[in-house]
């Protein structure tokens, strides 16, 4: 791997807090209201729990034995069909996830903050700037989200701040009234999102430092932390009830801001938020898409885009102007996501060590998958 196409830890980290912190902060907070009520900050405690021997064994144990791009060592242990076993499950969710992330954001700022504006013309600029981000590669996707970050963990920060006086942490009480059943479930959905720690495996290749696996810990917990801030701050500010009827609560706790008596509308610092989420998730996933299918020529790159931008664009209007359906299906999306992230994980743990001990097929001439 050439040097000019790496980054580092940190940037690579980068990519996924705001890739992973647009679900866990926002899309997946009403579900786990819904399911757990009152007690739904303790889901994502449990979920940290569980995970941490998820993170011990398949994703560091994955990591730590690799020495060359994931796809590779599945080709060259499983074979170029048997690598498909664990491609296509990988091709679907990342997929899935572009296009959730993408109408998600559609619907947002349709209801919102631009109620006039075609849907159509969302999907062309957000999907126009993700795609011109993947055109340039890795390195660009990383130094954007190494910009983008700061600020939304300042703004995220000053939101729970500016919001001290408006919190009642007495709606927290009492605790687990309805026993611990519908925390069990609440935890099962937080871990559906820390599941896509996983996907620092895809693209581990372009990191120039192995992580460590408590460095990979610390980033479990920061994506619990930015779980369990908004489910708490919903909570506190408007009750269980009232949360768990709120289709965006971490948006709606920017409208209770206020500075002073003559300061207040700063929702619109929300829109960076949500925005730079949604850009690095969209492209990262986009970009990883074009990996798995060996896409590296410049005109496959081209066609590519265009393709994705012809086929997504008018798909997303479709979606969005049929959102109700659309959110009942996310209750299944991300549990049937989380499983498939899961099983793949538990699939590349067993790809790597095989690759590792030498145990391999031929894949069949393996520069034959490049396009």
């Amino acid at each position: 791997m050439q040097a000019a196409n790496q980054i580092g830890r940190l940037p690579a980290v980068f990519i996924l807090v705001l890739s992973v912190g647009l679900v866990n902060h926002v899309l997946i907070l009403p579900i786990i209201l819904r399911v757990a009520g009152r007690d739904s900050w303790i889901s994502p405690l449990l979920a940290c729990v569980l995970g941490v021997l998820w993170i011990c064994l398949p994703v560091y144990g994955t990591m730590k034995r690799l020495r060359e791009p994931f796809w590779s060592a599945a080709e060259r242990t499983l074979g170029k069909a048997g690598s498909w076993v664990l491609k296509l499950p990988v091709l679907v969710v990342l997929l899935a996830n572009a296009f959730n992330s993408l109408i998600d954001t559609i619907s947002w700022s349709k209801s919102t903050y631009l109620p006039a504006t075609p849907n159509f013309m969302f999907a062309i600029c957000l999907l126009g700037v993700s795609l011109y981000a993947v055109s340039k590669g890795l390195r660009t996707i990383a130094f954007a989200s190494c910009v983008l970050l700061p600020f939304v963990v300042l703004f995220g920060d000053f939101v729970m701040g500016a919001n001290m006086p408006h919190k009642d942490y007495q709606f927290l009480k009492p605790f687990l009234v309805q026993g611990f059943t519908p925390v069990w479930h609440g935890a099962l959905l937080a871990g559906c999102s820390l599941v896509e720690i996983y996907i620092l495996v895809l693209y581990q290749h372009h990191i120039r430092q192995k992580f460590a696996l408590w460095q990979l810990l610390l980033l479990m917990v920061a994506l619990v932390l930015l779980t369990m801030g908004p489910l708490l701050g919903a909570i506190t500010q408007f009750g269980p009830a009232e949360a768990a009827k709120m289709r965006y609560p971490a948006f709606s706790q920017w409208r209770l801001v206020q500075i002073g008596k003559y300061i207040e509308h700063l929702d619109f610092f929300a829109v960076y938020q949500w925005l730079s989420g949604s850009l690095v998730r969209i492209a990262i996933s986009l970009y990883l898409v074009q990996e798995l299918l060996g896409i590296r020529r410049p005109k496959a790159k081209a066609a590519y885009g265009w393709l994705l931008f012809a086929a997504l664009t008018p798909l997303a209007q479709l979606v969005t102007n049929h959102m109700i359906p659309c959110r009942e299906l996310m209750v299944y999306y991300f549990p049937a996501s989380g499983l498939l992230l899961l099983l793949v994980s538990l699939g590349s743990w067993l790809v790597a060590a095989l690759a590792r001990s030498g145990h391999s097929k031929p894949a069949g001439g393996s520069k034959g998958g490049q396009t």
